[in-house]
């Protein structure tokens, strides 16, 4: 009944407004019932992760700024039997989230697919296999192998709605739907869960085979790629309809086979080939879709066409830091490439937070919404995790409540760390009841420079991070207001 009167309601309101305004206003009710999907999400590498990689999730978890986690998933490790589905290690990846009071980004990686899915009937489904042989780029010498269905096969399409139908019915029953506030778009998908499939010929001997070859024995085209990712996100739009959805792409070079739609074989100036399905999924989910790319990288700028696909077709925007920075510095421990340079320290990993936070610079109004993170990189540089997760909300409260912590027995306002700093630093402060709070950052003559809280808040004791960016070396203040309590302490920022 109060759907029908909500619906009657837009629909009496639309009568009075333009096209346009109406649709705006649609959206914009829709908008307000979805889950705030902005933060910090660390990823759980593809399930079942091995130990070490296990121990490194659940730790970041409880890091200050982390607010939720990415559970990646491979379809043959969720549907090992056919309709024989291994609930239990989903439920206990998502029992870990929620009881740290983690939000869930779900990720099913179409590109696992299960054994039983090119089996004959009755214990399989039947569906031809594509086999590939590939390796990541023209320079890697380690081969990678894949079995896959043709997107548009239409067993291949029954049997991912059925899967998601089942996914959808088990989080219900378990109690835990609530906590997945998004959902990747999947099953088109090689070697990771971004939108691309094998696309070229491998040159080198011990990864010898041709892709194109085998797409076009199997009849690619254009169209029919479309057609399996209309039919791969309605099943999501179906069993999902309350979700926000991320598809994450490959930019800048070809996702997809070079065959045109009259089957020849682009010799170059092949066109944008995200395009057309990410305009699909914007017309499908109206204000729900976010458009992502997981390649930040310190110092460089956030990749191009991710951000005009997002500006072109009015979708959201997010990011994912990357595996490639060295692995030392401050301990970041990341699988790096062994031939890059970047070291991982506080100020780079900063820098490529930074880099998606505001993908066209501090000064233009584009934001994104989430930047995904990896565990050891997080819990080796906890400061930048803080940083970013309050760049990110922006709420005008950048102060963080500690869990698990004894009520303080006084307010106190304690010394910044570091100090001296450049260019972030960590204040902390304890509240013994509730109390209007005030916290700012002064210059020396007095002058504010940065409010950080000005609300009402709980007791606890809670944590702040301070960028100085854009202030020149020198002493500033830091002044705590609560009540009757009124402290204030010096730090030096050093550049």
């Amino acid at each position: 009944m109060r759907l029908a009167l909500r619906v009657a309601g837009l629909i009496l309101i639309a009568s009075f407004l333009s096209p346009a305004q109406s649709l705006r206003h649609a959206e914009s009710s829709m908008a307000s019932q979805t889950p705030d999907v902005r933060g910090i999400y660390v990823g759980s590498y593809s399930i079942p992760a091995k130990k070490l990689d296990s121990a490194a999730v659940l730790a970041a978890l409880n890091v200050p700024g982390v607010d939720g986690m990415v559970l990646v998933i491979g379809w043959k490790v969720l549907e090992p039997g056919m309709r024989a589905f291994d609930w239990p290690i989903l439920d206990r990846w998502m029992n870990s989230a929620i009881h740290s009071g983690k939000k869930v980004e779900l990720s099913i990686r179409g590109d696992l697919t299960p054994a039983w899915l090119f089996k004959p009937p009755p214990g399989g489904a039947g569906i031809l296999p594509l086999s590939f042989t590939f390796n990541r780029n023209p320079t890697d010498t380690t081969c990678i192998t894949d079995t896959l269905a043709a997107p548009w096969d239409t067993t291949f399409l029954a049997e991912w709605d059925t899967m998601l139908d089942s996914v959808s019915t088990h989080l219900k029953n378990a109690g835990t739907y609530d906590a997945v506030v998004l959902l990747r778009l999947t099953g088109i998908n090689l070697d990771s869960d971004e939108l691309h499939l094998p696309a070229r010929a491998t040159s080198k001997a011990q990864c010898a085979g041709n892709s194109v070859d085998t797409w076009l024995s199997a009849g690619y085209r254009p169209s029919k790629l479309l057609k399996g990712w209309d039919g791969t996100t309605g099943s999501f739009k179906k069993y999902f309809p309350d979700k926000t959805f991320s598809v994450a792409i490959i930019a800048s070079t070809n996702p997809f086979p070079p065959i045109a739609e009259d089957g020849t074989v682009y010799a170059d100036s092949i066109p944008n080939q995200n395009f057309p399905l990410l305009q699909l999924a914007s017309q499908k989910f109206p204000g729900h879709l976010v458009i992502q790319n997981n390649s930040l990288y310190p110092g460089e700028p956030a990749q191009s066409e991710t951000v005009q696909s997002a500006e072109s077709l009015k979708t959201m925007i997010a990011f994912q830091t990357n595996e490639d920075i060295k692995g030392e510095g401050a301990g970041c421990g990341q699988r790096g490439s062994t031939n890059d340079t970047t070291t991982c320290t506080d100020s780079t990993y900063l820098s490529e937070l930074q880099m998606g936070i505001y993908p066209l610079g501090p000064g233009n109004s584009l934001r994104a919404q989430y930047i995904e993170v990896f565990a050891l990189n997080v819990n080796a540089t906890p400061g930048d995790i803080l940083l970013a997760h309050n760049e990110l909300l922006a709420t005008g409260s950048t102060a963080l409540r500690l869990t698990d912590q004894e009520i303080p027995a006084r307010f106190a306002l304690r010394q910044n760390y570091p100090n001296p700093f450049n260019p972030a630093t960590t204040i902390e402060f304890e509240l013994s009841h509730t109390e209007f709070v005030s916290l700012a950052v002064y210059d020396i003559l007095g002058r504010i420079v940065s409010p950080l809280v000005n609300e009402t808040k709980p007791p606890g004791r809670y944590v702040v991070r301070f960028s100085a960016s854009g202030l020149a070396s020198g002493e500033y203040v830091y002044r705590l207001r609560a009540g009757s309590f009124d402290q204030s302490r010096r730090m030096l920022l050093l550049r």
